[in-house]
């Protein structure tokens, strides 16, 4: 009776080992994928901009007084960038951007009766990233410098005059999260903080004063990238 187990076991061992080959083969296996390359997509999204308008010495006294303006809006625009992914997939790169912003706020002018308009037109920056690769998804972090085009227009009555027009140059940084849904298109999500500094104000009429004007912003972005 052993004799016949022993034979039978020795004829049925190739099936088994030709079977168990046959799963392997067909069994799904996470697809390798190189994040190394060059890219450029669009995004767009939503901005939040604080901003601080300070007046020193207001009205010849001795107080400095702080306007608070807070605007928000839509931003769209292009990206470009590269990734080199290492050997332990940590991914290294460098991205550029442009956007489109339609972010725009109204307040009154503390103490008086000018409404200040508020209103970020466009904003860029040129950043470092890094992540790490869990096959086809990348999460990463990002840093580098950022410039916004940031205008104020202050209305008293039926008069309008353009207060302030000026490229603020600061810095940025954030995190995101990518996924390579095929071996070409890649989505993302991403969100930014920029601090773009303190420049003095383009104009004083109706303040006659010395003023500057802060600037910062908050960017919730989704994005869809080409990879060549």
């Amino acid at each position: 009776m052993k004799t016949v187990l022993l034979a039978t076991a020795f004829i049925l061992a190739p099936v088994g080992m030709a079977s168990a080959a046959d799963i392997n083969e067909t069994s799904p296996v996470a697809a390798a994928y190189d994040w190394s390359g060059l890219y450029a997509g669009v995004h767009f999204g939503y901005a939040a901009a604080n901003s601080d308008l300070t007046v020193f010495n207001y009205g010849g006294g001795s107080a400095d007084v702080v306007t608070q303006m807070d605007s928000d809006g839509f931003i769209g625009g292009v990206h470009v960038g590269f990734n080199q992914e290492m050997a332990n997939r940590f991914v290294l790169g460098a991205e550029a951007d442009l956007a489109y912003s339609n972010a725009e706020g109204l307040t009154i002018f503390a103490g008086g009766s000018t409404f200040l308009k508020s209103e970020l037109k466009w904003s860029g920056s040129a950043r470092l990233r890094a992540g790490y690769a869990f096959y086809r998804t990348l999460p990463y972090i990002t840093a580098g410098v950022a410039a916004a085009k940031y205008e104020i227009t202050g209305t008293t009555g039926s008069d309008s005059t353009l207060l302030h027009d000026e490229t603020h140059v600061g810095w940025t940084v954030g995190a995101g999260i990518e996924h390579a849904f095929s071996d070409r298109w890649i989505a993302r999500v991403e969100y930014s903080y920029s601090d773009f500094g303190t420049k003095d104000l383009s104009a004083s009429d109706g303040i006659n004063t010395v003023a500057d004007v802060d600037l910062q912003t908050h960017d919730v972005r989704v994005g869809l990238s080409y990879k060549f």
